[in-house]
Formats: C-alpha cells, structure tokens, sequence
C-alpha cells in the first residue's frame, strides 16, 4: 500500500500529461510530423527498444554523466571542506568560483569542441562543469553549519586528532548537505550532457533527439524526452533514498 501511494503521484502526472496531449492532439489537429498521438510514440519506443537501439544511446549518455559527476565529487567534496573549515582557502578560492560559477555549462559547449574535439573528453567536461558547482556550494554550506557545540563535544569525547574529529564529527554532520549537491550536481550534470550530445555527438539520449529535430520524427523526439525525464526521477530518487539512509550511526 506505501509503494501505491509513492508512485501514485507519478501514476496521476503521466495521465494528466496523456490527457492535455491528446486534448491538444483533438483541438488543434497538428501534422504527426509536429506532435505525433501517443500510440505512435509508444510504438516507436517499442522499436527502439527491440533494436537495442535505444539502450545503447542510454548506456552512452549514462557513462559521460556517471563517469564526469564522479570526477566533479572527487574534486568538489574534499575542496568544499577546505573552503567550509579553512577561511584562508575560502578567501583565496570563493572570488574565483563565484566568477566562474554563474556561466552556463552550454557557454563552454564551443570551447569544450575547441580544446577536446568532438570525442569523449569533451562531453565530459561540459557535465564535469554543471555537476562541479552545486556540489561545491552545498559541501561549503554543510561544513560552515556544523553547529560548534558539536566539533567541541567530539573534541572532549576524544576526537583530538583533526582526522578523527573530521571523520567522526564533521563528516556526518555534513553529510546530509553533502548528498543534497550531490543530488542537485547530477542533475544539472544531467541536463548539460544532453546539450553537449545535441552539438557533437553520434549517440546517446541528446543525439536521438537531434536525429529525430533533423529527419522530421517528433515521436523520436519525445521518446528520448521521456526516458530522459524517467532516468531523472529513478536516480532522484535514488538520491533520497541515500540521503533518509543517512545517519550519525553510519559513521
């Protein structure tokens, strides 16, 4: 009965969708070139499912974002620390990130191409860039909110090492913010990868609906649509189910 209730929501939202579709479908009688009706776009996910074809632009996309959201957690999680526990590093860094931050990861498709060509590297980059700064923003948050009382409760309960301190106090009370730039980094990682596909790129979900905008098959389109937007809520959800997991005792 609680998993009816979870997908519930879902279940209502794909229904409302279907129905404004359809309504837009019977109102305005587009060309299916335009908007195809949803049995047309349920057979051709269907095809490209049975071709494999579809998994495989999955299995694509799915490696750049993995593989550059990985990489931008190696680097934005431990240089967050810095920045939270270490005013000199904050000081020194804080300028930069904030210049660099608020470009669009779409602005660096162009110099991505320039430095890295077409091939793998630079789609990398792109998400490396969307995924680097939400989780460098949150990790900062986490560390600077550690209530004092706790560092100095760790320190009279024996934690006189920084490393033990660190592992034992700030960590898990940083950690809940931690897993929420996480979660935020990768679907930004999420939406810039798609871009990056759209530009220079001979598979994955961004290239399928380039492909279909170029042969005129919107029912292309809306299915890489729609496996893009339920990859997003499966690892969303994946996300919070980690961060309820989260705990003092896990540590």
């Amino acid at each position: 009965m609680k998993q009816l209730l979870r997908i519930a929501p879902f279940i209502l939202a794909a229904v409302a969708i279907v129905t404004v579709w359809w309504s837009v479908i019977l109102v305005f009688k587009p060309h299916v070139s335009l908007l195809p009706p949803p049995p047309q776009v349920a057979a051709e996910f269907w095809e490209l499912m049975v071709t494999g074809e579809l998994f495989t632009h999955i299995g694509a996309s799915l490696g750049r974002v993995i593989s550059a959201w990985a990489l931008a957690a190696l680097v934005a999680v431990p240089l967050g620390v810095a920045m939270g526990r270490l005013p000199i590093v904050e000081h020194l860094l804080d300028p930069l990130v904030e210049l660099i931050r608020p470009i669009s990861p779409l602005a660096w498709i162009p110099l991505a191409i320039l430095w890295f060509g077409i091939g793998e590297a630079g789609k990398v980059f792109v998400v490396f860039i969307g995924a680097f700064f939400p989780a460098l923003i949150s990790t900062v948050a986490g560390v600077k909110r550690i209530d004092p009382v706790l560092v100095h409760a760790g320190q009279v309960l024996g934690c006189n090492s920084r490393s033990a301190l660190f592992r034992k106090v700030v960590l898990p009370a940083a950690m809940p913010n931690i897993i929420t730039g996480l979660r935020i980094s990768f679907g930004t990682g999420w939406a810039a990868i798609i871009a990056a596909e759209l530009v220079a790129a001979r598979s994955g979900l961004g290239y399928l609906i380039s492909n279909g905008m170029e042969i005129l098959r919107a029912d292309q389109v809306i299915v890489g649509m729609i496996v893009i937007g339920i990859l997003g809520v499966l690892f969303d959800l994946l996300f919070r189910f980690i961060q309820r997991r989260i705990s003092w005792g896990a540590f």
